[in-house]
């Protein structure tokens, strides 16, 4: 046997059988998915595979897809197309238009095929629902845990590709996929955008990451994040930080003498949902505001620098550059939103991409957009980026009324004013912190 630590395993991934599989139907967005799928052949035969383990199919429908996994017994299945979040992936009917599929069915259609499928990748927006249901029954799993582009999308392919048709394995696979991006789309975030699970736990990418080690935080995938670990790549060895280890580093520095250790331990150990109502809590005491339980616009404007910057930095590390403040501030920006304006229209682009509003549809008839409820709100790392924190923002204060109301289920005049009132106030809020300039 060589000593050579390059030399690629005698039982290359390479050989695996691979399913590539696209949907695109009609009133949806056109999507370049004959270009991904033609890049994907172009290099996986550049590796030396051969045309009969890659096999593909067009304007799946669901019979499609059961009847693709009995005739071609894939190993790797690739999705690529849209996908709805919580609704599911938008596959096609008899006649071209879109059906969805949800997490539970698709969950149940790879148990059926656990023996021989050993990856799915689900290259469509939002998909990490339905990829975290199918990883309790396949080792490798990955999803889009947010909106991603046709450019990110096409390159993420290539790269993870690439990696495996030269024998490395699906870890090894996917990181190359994300530096694809990163390496094609100078600035994008999108390269944060795909999420792997490996045998049942749920891969995390630091959001910047250490030249010195190639760590990433393993999280338990169905309870998502219950307790975090850094576990150190085998080769190069690098140490284990233990959480003690990470809490000394931690400033948790205050101009009003509030204690920041509470939101520390819960932001640490994953406890997304309590560490927001937390936030709120110490934005209170940050501002005197106990009584009034509720933050106003001019409690906002003079939140103390630092500790402003404390919850935000605490959010930002732990979340591993998903949420805080100065990701929200970020996607803001993104969105056209600028120093000094206040605009309805920009605040609606920036609620639909962090997940506060959402388009609720039936088939191709579009119903209405909806503020969700404060329980609606998705308490994961699966969540879109700058999801939270997001408790503080509620125009009532406490996250749990009006923000998520439909105004079609007021029947009065009276009724939808003051619907529109409350989103108002909470749009003031929220904009009033990001047009900050201490973020």
């Amino acid at each position: 046997m060589s000593d050579n630590s390059n030399e690629m395993p005698s039982d290359p991934t390479t050989l695996k059988s691979i399913l590539l599989l696209a949907a695109n139907p009609k009133g949806t967005t056109r999507l370049r998915l004959q270009e991904e799928e033609k890049k994907i052949k172009e290099r996986l035969r550049l590796a030396g595979y051969g045309n009969n383990p890659i096999n593909s199919a067009g304007a799946v429908t669901p019979i499609d897809l059961q009847q693709a996994m009995l005739d071609f017994n894939p190993q790797i299945v690739h999705f690529s197309g849209h996908g709805a979040g919580e609704e599911g992936l938008v596959f096609e009917d008899e006649i071209g238009y879109e059906r969805l599929v949800d997490s539970a069915a698709l969950a149940e259609l790879f148990e059926l095929f656990a023996d021989q499928v050993e990856c799915v990748v689900l290259n469509a927006c939002y998909a990490a629902i339905q990829a975290e249901a199918i990883a309790q029954h396949v080792n490798y799993v990955i999803g889009m845990s947010n909106k991603i582009e046709d450019e990110a999308a096409i390159n993420f392919a290539v790269g993870f590709y690439t990696a495996l048709g030269n024998g490395r394995d699906f870890n090894f696979s996917y990181k190359l996929g994300c530096n694809a991006i990163r390496l094609n789309l100078r600035g994008s975030q999108e390269y944060l955008t795909p999420i792997l699970w490996e045998k049942g736990q749920l891969i995390v990418k630091p959001s910047q990451p250490n030249p010195r080690s190639e760590d990433v935080i393993r999280t338990e995938a169905r309870d998502i994040p219950k307790s975090i670990t850094v576990e150190p790549e085998p080769n190069p060895p690098t140490p284990i930080i233990k959480s003690q280890q990470i809490y000394k580093t931690d400033d948790l520095s205050s101009e009003r003498s509030v204690d920041y250790t509470k939101l520390r331990d819960l932001l640490a150990a994953g406890e997304w949902k309590q560490a927001d109502e937390e936030t709120f809590a110490v934005m209170l005491q940050a501002t005197s505001r106990e009584t009034q339980g509720d933050l106003d616009i001019e409690s906002i404007e003079n939140f103390p620098c630092t500790d402003l910057r404390t919850i935000d930095q605490l959010w930002v590390k732990y979340s591993n550059g998903r949420f805080g403040f100065s990701v929200q501030k970020r996607i803001w920006q993104s969105v056209s939103g600028k120093l000094g304006e206040v605009d309805w229209k920009i605040y609606r682009k920036y609620a639909k991409h962090v997940g506060w509003l959402v388009i609720e549809k039936k088939l191709l008839v579009l119903k209405e957009e909806k503020w969700i409820m404060y329980s609606e709100c998705t308490f994961s790392l699966v969540a879109p980026e700058g999801h939270l924190p997001a408790f503080w923002s509620s125009p009532s204060g406490g996250g749990s009324n009006l923000r998520g109301a439909n105004y079609n289920i007021f029947k009065n005049f009276d009724r939808q004013r003051q619907y529109y009132t409350m989103l108002d106030k909470g749009q003031k809020k929220v904009e009033s912190l990001l047009l900050r300039r201490d973020l």
